[in-house]
This record gives C-alpha cells, sequence and structure tokens, in this order.
C-alpha cells in the first residue's frame, strides 16, 4: 500500500472523531517525541509515522450532521471516523493551528495562502459566505468538540459551551507547547516545519467497512500507542454490545446513554483542574460497589468487566442464562455510573462550589478523612450517597470511618488491608438495601474494639527511640494528630480563623520546618544549657523527641532558627514567634518556663487529648509516661 502524506489524507476528506474513541490523551513526552521527529527530519527525505485507520461514515448517520450535509452533498466531501491514529491527527491539526497563528497574514507556506491551509485542513467555507465545515473534529456531542472549535481552532462558538474536562486540557498544552517551539523560529523555519508536517510525515492509509469489527479492531490497534485506561475500553466495549441488539428497539437509546454518562464522568473527573482524579480509582470502587466483592477478585475489576461481564458472547449466546446480558442490565449500570460520579467528585472535593451539598459537617468530615486517608472506606462511603442516605448517618459512618483508620493504623499499627474485605462487601449491602446504616456502623465501631491495642502502639515508639529513628517525631500519624489538636484548640478558643494549613504542615521543603523541637535537638543556647544541663546526653534525645515536645508552625521557619533559646522562640522581637503563630504555638507561648517536667506534662495532655479524641483508653498515666519515653523523669 502506498505511503500517504497528510495532504493526501486530507484530500476531500472530512474527518471525525467518533464517540466510542477516547479524548485527546497525549502527555509532554509524546508532544516531545512528536516535535524532536520533525525537526530532526531530513527535508530530503520521509519519516514513516504509523497507521492511519478510517471508517467510512454511513449515510443514515451523516445526514444527520446538519452543518456538514452540505459539504458532503453539494461538494462531494467524503465523511470518515478516524478508529485508528487520532493521536497523530489530533496533534497535526493543533500543530497546522499554531503554525498559522504564528506567521504574519501576509506570509505564504510553501506558496499557499494562510487562508487556503485553513480552507484545507481547519475550516472549509462556501462562496455563499453563510455554510461552514470544520474539516477535522470530534462527533457534535462530545466536550472536545467545542473545545477544539473554539479555544484550539479560534473559531466562533454559536452554543457557547465551553465545557473543560482531562481531554481539553490536553488539547490546550499542546497547543500552549507547540506555539512556544514555534516562537523560536523564523519566518522560513515555520514553513520548512509545515512543509515536512504535510508532505513528508507519511503514514499508512487503511479504510474498514464492518461496523461490529470496528469495536474490535479498536481494542486492538490502541493497543499499539498510548495505553487505554480502563474507562476507555468499557466505553469502547458497551457501544459494541449495543450494536449486537439487532431487535431491540431500544438499542439506539443505549448508545446515547453511554455517550452522556462518559460524558458526565469525563467532566467531573476534570472539574477540578488542580487535582485531576483518576479514572481507573473511579471505576475499580464503583465496581466494588455495584457488584457483589469477591476477594477471589481481587484488583482485576477490569478483567471482571471485560472478560466474564460485558462480552459479546454473554449478549449472542451465553454459556447459562444467569450470564445473559440484556440492555437494561447495562442502561441500568451505565445510568449508575453517571449518577455515581457527581458524589465521587464531591467526596473527594467538598469544599469545590456544586449545588446539593450543603451540610457544612459533612464536608468538615470528608475533609478530615482525606487528610488521614480513605483507605478502604471509598466503596461504602459512595453507596452512602448513591443510596440516599440521610446525612445525619452519613455524617456518622465519617466519624466512624476516621477513628477505625486513627485508631487501628496510626496507633496499633494493623496490617494495611485490615477489614478491607468487610468493608467493601458492606458497600453492596449497603446500596441494594441489605444492610441498614446503623448496621454499617455498629460492624466498624466492632472492629475498633477488637483490634484497637494500646500495646502495639506502645513497641511501635519503642522501636522508633531504640533504633535511633526519631522517636515521635518520625511517627507517621504525628502530623494529622497535631492539626486535629490544632484544630481543636481553635474551636475551643473560638477563633474565627484557622492559622495552621494542611498544605503547608505536611509539605517538607529543604532547609525549613514545619514541625518544631521546642527543646533543641542540639541545644548549645545558654538557656538550655541551664534548665537540661543535669540530664545526659541520651536523656536530651529522648525529651527532644518526646511527643509534648513537638509543635506544629504556623509557617516554615527556617532550620537555623530552631536552636534559639525559648523566649526567643516565643517572640524574637522582629515579629517572628509562637506569639502570633498557630493555636498550639499561642498555647506554648503562654508557658513562662520551658522545662523536662513541662514537656511530660504537655505530653500528658496530648495524649488525654487523643483519649477523648477518638474515645479510646491508652492506660493509666505511668503507661502513658513510658509511651512518652520520660519515666527517667519519674525515677529523678
Amino acid at each position: 500500500m502506498r505511503l500517504q502524506s497528510l495532504n493526501d489524507i486530507f484530500e476531500r476528506r472530512i474527518l471525525r472523531i467518533p464517540d466510542y474513541q477516547r479524548g485527546y490523551a497525549w502527555s509532554a513526552q509524546q508532544l516531545t517525541d512528536f516535535w524532536e521527529d520533525i525537526i530532526q527530519l531530513d527535508p530530503t527525505r520521509v519519516h514513516y509515522t504509523g497507521v492511519i485507520t478510517l471508517e467510512p461514515v454511513k449515510a443514515k448517520l451523516w445526514q444527520k450532521w446538519q452543518q456538514d450535509e452540505w459539504i458532503i452533498e453539494g461538494v462531494g466531501f467524503k465523511p470518515f471516523y478516524v478508529v485508528d491514529g487520532q493521536q497523530r491527527l489530533t496533534t497535526s491539526m493543533i500543530l497546522v493551528q499554531a503554525i498559522l497563528e504564528s506567521v504574519d497574514e501576509n506570509v505564504q507556506l510553501n506558496y499557499q495562502s494562510l487562508d487556503t491551509i485553513r480552507k484545507q485542513y481547519i475550516l472549509f467555507k462556501a462562496d455563499d459566505g453563510q455554510r461552514e465545515s470544520f474539516i477535522f473534529g470530534y462527533e457534535k456531542d462530545n466536550p472536545s468538540d467545542e473545545y477544539l472549535k473554539t479555544v484550539i481552532f479560534g473559531e466562533h462558538s454559536h452554543s457557547n459551551l465551553h465545557q473543560e474536562t482531562l481531554y481539553t486540557q490536553n488539547l490546550l498544552v499542546a497547543k500552549d507547547y507547540f506555539k512556544k517551539q514555534l516562537s523560536k523560529l523564523g519566518p522560513d523555519d515555520i514553513a520548512l516545519i509545515f512543509k515536512k508536517l504535510t508532505q513528508k510525515l507519511k503514514y499508512n492509509l487503511y479504510e474498514i467497512e464492518e461496523e461490529i469489527d470496528v469495536f474490535v479492531t479498536f481494542e486492538t490497534m490502541n493497543n499499539r500507542g498510548k495505553q487505554l485506561t480502563s474507562l476507555e475500553l468499557l466505553k469502547n466495549r458497551l457501544i459494541y454490545l449495543s450494536t449486537l441488539y439487532h431487535d431491540h428497539e431500544g438499542h439506539e437509546v443505549l448508545r446515547n446513554k453511554v455517550n452522556s454518562a462518559w460524558k458526565t464522568m469525563y467532566e467531573y473527573l476534570g472539574k477540578n483542574p488542580e487535582a485531576p482524579l483518576p479514572e481507573d480509582l473511579f471505576l475499580r470502587n464503583h465496581w466494588t460497589m455495584y457488584f457483589k466483592y469477591s476477594r477471589n477478585k481481587g484488583d482485576d475489576y477490569i478483567v471482571y468487566l471485560l472478560n466474564e461481564k460485558f462480552t459479546a458472547r454473554n449478549v449472542t449466546h451465553p454459556k447459562k442464562a444467569e450470564d445473559r446480558v440484556t440492555v437494561d442490565e447495562i442502561s441500568e449500570y451505565v445510568t449508575s455510573l453517571q449518577e455515581s460520579i457527581r458524589h465521587w467528585f464531591y467526596i473527594h472535593n467538598p469544599f469545590f462550589s456544586l449545588t446539593d451539598y450543603k451540610d457544612e459537617q459533612n464536608k468538615l468530615l470528608l475533609d478530615r478523612l482525606q487528610r488521614l486517608s480513605f483507605r478502604a472506606f471509598r466503596p461504602l462511603l459512595l453507596a452512602a450517597f448513591v443510596s440516599k442516605q440521610p446525612i445525619e448517618d452519613i455524617n456518622k459512618l465519617l466519624i466512624a470511618a476516621e477513628r477505625y483508620n486513627f485508631t487501628l493504623f496510626s496507633l496499633s499499627r494493623r496490617r494495611a488491608n485490615t477489614g478491607d474485605s468487610e468493608f467493601f462487601s458492606m458497600a453492596r449491602d449497603l446500596v441494594t438495601n441489605n444492610m441498614s446504616m446503623h448496621s454499617v456502623i455498629a460492624t466498624i465501631d466492632s472492629w475498633i474494639n477488637s483490634y484497637y491495642d494500646p500495646q502495639r502502639f506502645m513497641a511501635h515508639i519503642v522501636e522508633k527511640f531504640e533504633f535511633g529513628l526519631g522517636g515521635f517525631f518520625k511517627w507517621d500519624g504525628l502530623r494529622y494528630f497535631l492539626y486535629e489538636y490544632d484544630q481543636w484548640l481553635t474551636a475551643r478558643g473560638k477563633q474565627s480563623t484557622h492559622k495552621l494549613a494542611w498544605s503547608d504542615l505536611k509539605s517538607s521543603k529543604s532547609d525549613n520546618i514545619t514541625i518544631e523541637h521546642i527543646f533543641p535537638q542540639t541545644p548549645d543556647n545558654t538557656y538550655w544549657l541551664q534548665r537540661f544541663e543535669h540530664l545526659d546526653k541520651e536523656q536530651t534525645i529522648l525529651l527532644a523527641n518526646s511527643l509534648g515536645n513537638l509543635v506544629p508552625l504556623s509557617r516554615a521557619k527556617n532550620s537555623s532558627l530552631q536552636n534559639d533559646g525559648f523566649d526567643d522562640k516565643k517572640n524574637n522581637g522582629t515579629g517572628v514567634g509562637y506569639y502570633n503563630g498557630s493555636a498550639s504555638e499561642n498555647e506554648i507561648a503562654q508557658f513562662s518556663e520551658w522545662d523536662p517536667e513541662t514537656v511530660l506534662a504537655r505530653g500528658l495532655s496530648l495524649l488525654n487529648f487523643m483519649e477523648q479524641r477518638w474515645v479510646i483508653n491508652l492506660g493509666d498515666e505511668p503507661f502513658k509516661t513510658k509511651l512518652l519515653h520520660l519515666d527517667f523523669l519519674n525515677s529523678e
């Protein structure tokens, strides 16, 4: 087969990326590789770039394209779906547009005006000045379609729908990358780039006919490029299955439902550009909630969905009657995905502006659990929202989940998967009304009663001290615990603002500290020498790394300041000190002295708070003193 250039591929063809395709997924590495291929290409040679596979669009489909029917019927353009190679074609079109924007309007590229180039690759306009069609784009209901037309190609849109998704963000990143690279080149070099792009990059061009084969071919072909995500593979599979229900009048409606659901999912997965949500994580947790969880399946959720559940065999000739997959079954599953994604987004972004989520305590509790870690509770929380449980009960579930995660993992050091199977199964039971919220919460509490063990916490802290691992300072629950204590102090003092930010507390920039040793690890200041000189080196290390000697800072402080005397730490006279810091710092600033006995007293106070906050019993005062590793003070 003769290799064809971009010029050849765009010869009187109108190309659309179909609904079963993923959006634009190329990242910085693929863009760099593509650009370097063009830059390094000898202008006298050609470069084989890959395969482009096209599927002719049937008349019954393109006749619904109201804005494009004229160019097909009247001008003779042939409509095609891009089955394989859409990432390369989309990248090429973005580069063409970037080139058009990087040169003067009067410049010609390879003896062609910019208007001629636009007409060939971007927007074909009729001579009557009324009709126009985009040569390359997405199907109309794809959010990327409007974004490509308006933001990337810079054309006017009558719909004004500027919806952003993960994929539209990728489109803009690509355009910005090419504009930056082109800004370094002169007109002649840009013209050469355009020539290489449109004439010297060569493709194998295939056309396929049978609709059913398209979907199978799509899955096979895309394994060569950037690997499809599980969510993309599932969409393709469900649309493929919809074509197998020939005698069911609802099969077209089912295809539209799939498209609508995936449009919603991509919207919410990328709704917060600062923290996009992973597609596979959502799909895995929804699967855990929707299908009966079995440890035998493990994390092979996509194997179950694609190889066991949603297969062509289960539609056309299942081995057993109970394996048959109906239109209604697929429809219900797709509807559940679409309804769940909004709850999923809220669970991970409780303070994002959304309607229908108004309970402030619920937002605070979700934020708290996210700081600690959701662990095994994501499916259960999703089930609670999907099944429309009362918000008061969901709040009780959040309190129980946070208590479980802190007491069993931060304190009792249980295995990371403790309780997972139980809670995963409860998610399905809750969403199918086979279990009440009261029973769910009672089960979580019973697990805490069975698995919480202060002796395991003691053993963990002993290890941190005895092996020189930093004592409480290196306890992985420290930042969360001190943050919660600071939040409690702030609420108790009825302060209107929280000076301690979690994002700052958990960061670890070099030469800056966010958790300070009040009595420093290298006490060379006169203040410390006078008050701790009667202790040996080992005892000073124990004191420095004991819980009561650690305080979270509302703003990172240079490590060179941490050896100052206590009076300077409270207020050094230049506006820096505990007196104007976090609520915890304010509390420390109230002490007139900081000596070994003060460290012990504050440590006991913090452990008492721990008992009250998480409704646990650590032990008597001698046990707590030993836990703090300060029992030598009582001996003295």
